[in-house]
């Protein structure tokens, strides 16, 4: 337990202490100096001054066996030997002591260096006195501060394999150890002198060399914060230089990435152009340091022409038409990257002369799948006139971003006008189908069947019944030219006229003649309107009707045969004279039991397969012949069902308008 807590307040204390790049330096720096210092401490003092007394020792030992080869003691005469001992101490001042012992360890000679020998006596000492010290230094019986500075060396007195005695030669080491203390110890205050000059030198290339980096760190706590805007200056060009440079591309990339991101999130939050054309203008003026953009886009019905969005109260005002031709077209489309102006050819600069484009503004083509889609114009400052290829290939990515976006904004556009058309139209069916009759007439002895599809949304075609008196029933069709919404619209007048007319004119032909007087003052020039109209008689059962150039009235009888009956007339509201009255004839027809009545437009014999092959008459009269004796709702649907199969699907361009009247009894 009490090291688990050790070793967790160690942790803790460690998790405080920085080791800085400055610290690591001056430590690194010290401690090379420290092991130099121990080296030459190593190598040139202790080494030498080992090898010194290596060499001193092996001086005495080769003395001490100089005195052992003396060959004396066969004459048994010690004082030859004391005699040589004595003036060899004369001439070896590092020499404490020599001592000559018999083969019984009896000391036979000596002689004292008494310099070198500290006692507590005054006066020479006696052979006695020094005789007693030899063999106490030879025992070793010395102070223990004097241990280190004495050495014995000892040889062996032999004849043959006969020990006749031995030889001790006691030296001092003294002057040598003296010397080793005074060298380690110079060395030691040089170490810590050359520590000390290190020391203050590497803190002051450690401060030059981590300064640079310490400016990045800082920058890069800074980046992770989310401020962008830094920038380290390059002091030096060497690899921290060109770690600092790496740094800013990298801090470049991450604001220019950042500023992509931005744009499109802005962009993408709304799709109303004036407000993204706002926005373009001003982000991506603020992102290449320009003073503010101009903004031309396509239009899109001209080939060539584009129009300058100026957004002011939330409202754009698109002016100041841009003309460019193929070529100046080609040369945008090239300029992936931006241009500015005054390097441009002549005949681009002539055509943007007009718009007060100074020379020193920046162009950047805005291209959609590599096609022209617009124009941004930048007024540089004056500190930004000379972008380089990097920046301009950034400012022409979001200029890429903005273009998608801003085509994004005009589809949106059409889209929602479309859909407010869409809408419009869906009203307008609803409409002109509530004009149609919502259900069909009983007479008794009849059955009636009618029905309109429209090719678009609305269209031109229709029918009605009118109740006109007991037993009488007025019926309709027509066809107005044309399609779509102006072609319901005059429907939806004709249907208000007949409505008015079967009131006050029982004649059919007299309503027409009326009618087409009216068309004539309400009708586009340019349209026109076919009729069959006529009064069914239940009592007498008959049918008078007039025709204004519209398809012929089918009459089947029973047994299938087909009559096409087709009065002269002409259409409605081509002729306002008497032409329309003197062409028009008035019909009368009987009608028997199991008699069918066929009103019907042209777009029933008119409907196409995939193969652009009509229907035609000879199919609906086949139909027809094959079908004569059925009742009104069989009849209509045994004719659109074969419509139907033989279009297979193939998208029409007509009405599909029938009227069906059977005699039941």
């Amino acid at each position: 337990m009490l090291k688990s807590l050790r070793k967790h307040v160690g942790e803790g204390w460690l998790s405080h202490f920085r080791f800085t790049l400055r610290s690591k330096l001056i430590a690194f720096s010290v401690l090379l100096v420290t092991l130099i210092m121990a080296d030459v401490t190593y190598f040139f003092t202790i080494r030498q001054l080992r090898d010194k007394r290596s060499a001193f020792e092996l001086q005495m030992k080769r003395i001490a066996e100089n005195i052992a080869t003396m060959n004396l003691l066969d004459r048994e005469n010690w004082s030859d030997y004391q005699d040589y001992i004595s003036r060899l101490m004369d001439f070896n001042d590092d020499i404490v002591y020599i001592a000559i012992y018999d083969e019984r360890n009896w000391l036979r000679a000596h002689t004292l260096n008494t310099d070198l020998v500290e006692t507590d006596r005054s006066g020479p000492l006696s052979r006695r006195v020094q005789a007693d010290m030899v063999r106490q230094l030879d025992s070793g019986s010395i102070a223990e501060e004097s241990r280190e500075d004495l050495r014995v060396q000892k040889v062996n007195i032999q004849s043959g394999d006969r020990v006749l005695g031995s030889v001790h030669v006691g030296f001092s080491l003294i002057e040598i150890n003296n010397e080793l203390r005074s060298r380690v110890m110079r060395n030691i205050g040089m170490a810590i002198l050359l520590i000390l000059l290190y020391s203050v030198i590497s803190v002051f290339l450690s401060r030059r060399l981590t300064r640079p980096l310490e400016r990045l760190s800082q920058a890069m706590a800074s980046i992770s914060k989310g401020h962008l805007d830094q920038k380290v200056e390059v002091e030096n060009r060497d690899e921290i230089g060109q770690l600092a440079n790496t740094f800013n591309h990298m801090v470049e990339g991450l604001r220019e990435r950042d500023i992509i991101e931005k744009l499109g999130r802005d962009l993408s939050q709304s799709f109303r152009l004036e407000r993204m054309a706002n926005l373009v203008q001003n982000r991506l003026s603020e992102a290449i340091g320009a003073e503010r953009a101009r903004l031309f886009l396509r239009q899109q019905k001209q080939e060539g022409a584009f129009y300058e969005i100026v957004t002011g109260n939330g409202v754009d005002t698109r002016n100041k038409r841009l003309e460019l031709d193929g070529q100046s077209r080609g040369y945008l489309e090239n300029q992936t990257d931006g241009f500015f102006l005054q390097s441009a050819p002549q005949p681009v600069r002539n055509r943007l002369k007009d718009l007060r484009i100074d020379s020193h503004e920046l162009i950047i083509p805005m291209l959609i799948k590599k096609q022209l889609f617009g124009v941004l114009v930048f007024c540089m400052k004056q500190d930004t006139r000379k972008l380089d290829e990097s920046q301009r290939h950034f400012a022409s990515i979001l200029a890429s971003q903005a273009a998608m976006a801003l085509e994004n904004a005009l589809l949106y556009d059409e889209l929602r006008e479309q859909e407010r058309v869409k809408r419009e139209l869906e009203i307008a069916r609803e409409v002109q189908h509530k004009l149609l009759p919502r259900a069909m007439p009983h007479l008794p002895g009849f059955e009636f069947d009618g029905v309109c599809q429209s090719a678009l949304e609305v269209g031109g075609d229709y029918f009605d019944f009118f109740h006109i008196q007991p037993g009488k029933l007025g019926i309709v069709i027509a066809d107005v030219s044309g399609k779509g919404t102006s072609a319901s619209f005059y429907m939806a007048e004709i249907k208000g006229m007949m409505s008015t007319l079967v009131t006050v004119y029982e004649s059919p032909k007299k309503l027409l003649e009326e009618l087409n007087k009216r068309l004539c003052m309400s009708l586009d020039r340019k349209m026109f309107a076919t009729m069959i109209y006529g009064v069914l008689d239940v009592t007498s059962r008959s049918f008078a009707f007039v025709r204004a150039g519209h398809n012929s009235l089918l009459h089947i009888s029973e047994s299938g045969d087909c009559a096409l009956l087709t009065p002269s007339g002409i259409g409605l509201g081509l002729d306002d004279s008497d032409i329309f009255a003197e062409t028009l004839d008035e019909s009368v027809i009987s009608i028997n039991k199991g008699d069918n009545l066929l009103f019907f437009t042209d777009g029933i014999t008119e409907s196409m397969n995939h193969n652009r092959e009509e229907f035609g008459e000879d199919r609906l009269l086949n139909i027809i012949r094959s079908n004569g004796a059925s009742n009104a709702l069989s009849l209509r649907e045994k004719i659109f069902g074969e419509i139907e199969t033989f279009v297979n699907g193939a998208k029409q361009h007509d009405d599909l308008t029938m009227v069906v009247v059977h005699c039941a009894g």
